[in-house]
């Protein structure tokens, strides 16, 4: 597991052992808030299949922070108005660049990869049952 895909899949891992895990870091170590979380919106580029461009289909809300652990930034953007999510995956993202706790931290993360993917695959079965054969006509 990578930092780049930490961020991702810690929002799909569960809640409450990401909550547990940073109030941990935080009681040990030293957390402080460089930007609080803040609710933002983000224009969604689409690409378009027909002129082989781009153009925004839309606005997200999102919510994004910024810490230091340890003296490392550590940053958080997830879906919706999330504060307290965003701030404790934050946590986790500079208390990884600060080489803590790694082990605990990639195993919420691995939870959320097994998760997601399982998810994306019960979507994958639900679409498939809406299939039309043309030959079966």
């Amino acid at each position: 597991m990578n930092r780049e895909e930490l961020n991702f899949y810690l929002q799909q891992a569960d809640l409450r052992g990401v909550a547990d895990l940073s109030h941990r870091i935080e009681a040990e170590q030293q957390v402080l808030l460089i930007q609080k979380p803040m609710a933002q919106t983000l224009l969604l580029p689409v690409q378009d299949p027909v002129a082989s461009g781009s153009f925004y289909g839309g606005e997200i809300l999102v919510t994004s922070v910024i810490v230091r652990v340890n003296g490392c930034d550590g940053w958080a953007m997830v879906m919706d108005e999330e504060e307290d999510l965003a701030f404790h995956i934050a946590v986790l993202d500079g208390a990884w660049a600060a080489g803590l706790e790694r082990s605990a931290i990639e195993q919420l993360a691995w939870q959320g990869r097994v998760g997601h993917e399982q998810r994306c695959r019960e979507q994958a079965a639900e679409i498939d049952k809406t299939r039309v054969s043309f030959d079966l006509m």
